[in-house]
């Protein structure tokens, strides 16, 4: 019997790292389009976040069902439920690529070159840090490493930093109403990425949560 338990609960541990993937690849490109104002690929990660959408609603049925089947308890049951909020978590980064995505349909192809270069630059910035987070929050889940989970908040002070300094760039570089569609589309993008941050954290505090024998209190899972 608990063998069968084991087994499934190893199903649930893979099914994540997939859809974790899918993610990390929805985000990439959803960035990618962004920054080449490319329409096929924007398209790509909204035609693809369907797919995560059934694995999301997958694991946690099977973790509805291993739960009614065998009642967990104290670490297995904690990680059980860690795994329902990271799932969803990593469903609303999905979403939050799916919405990068949308902007760039929205915009004309190359009207973001319009923009200050400068802060282009920042948001290409932005977007490697957010996705350097996503990888990190996959991999501490992944390798079960209290270590990178740790990490990743602070590195999210420097993508809520970043932002603040695409805000600024933005209402001081306003000039008349034609840069209006412009600067909003770019605020919601720089949004977007930094919701992809907070949400990346929160996957590596449930992390750091399951891998603890009580809150606070870390195993050593080297």
């Amino acid at each position: 019997m608990r063998e069968t338990f084991y087994h499934k609960m190893e199903e649930i541990n893979n099914s994540v790292i997939l859809m974790g993937g899918l993610v990390q690849e929805a985000v990439d490109d959803a960035v990618k389009a962004f920054m080449e104002m490319n329409i096929e690929l924007a398209q790509k990660v909204i035609d693809g976040d369907k797919r995560i959408d059934d694995y999301d609603i997958s694991i946690e049925e099977k973790c509805i069902i291993i739960q009614a089947e065998h009642q967990p308890v104290a670490r297995d049951l904690r990680y059980l439920h860690s795994i329902c909020v990271i799932i969803k978590s990593l469903e609303r980064i999905g979403d939050l690529a799916v919405n990068i995505s949308k902007i760039v349909k929205k915009l004309e192809k190359g009207e973001l070159k319009c923009s200050d270069r400068e802060i282009i630059n920042l948001i290409v910035e932005m977007g490697n840090l957010v996705k350097s987070e996503l990888n990190g929050a996959i991999e501490s889940f992944k390798d079960k490493n209290v270590k990178i989970a740790s990490k990743l908040e602070k590195s999210d002070d420097t993508v809520d930093e970043i932002q603040k300094m695409i805000l600024k760039k933005l209402y001081s570089s306003y000039r008349n109403k034609e840069d209006v569609n412009i600067i909003t589309n770019i605020v919601m993008a720089s949004r977007y990425l930094e919701r992809i941050g907070d949400q990346s954290v929160n996957i590596g505090e449930r992390v750091q949560y399951f891998l603890s024998d009580n809150y606070g209190i870390i195993r050593d899972s080297e």
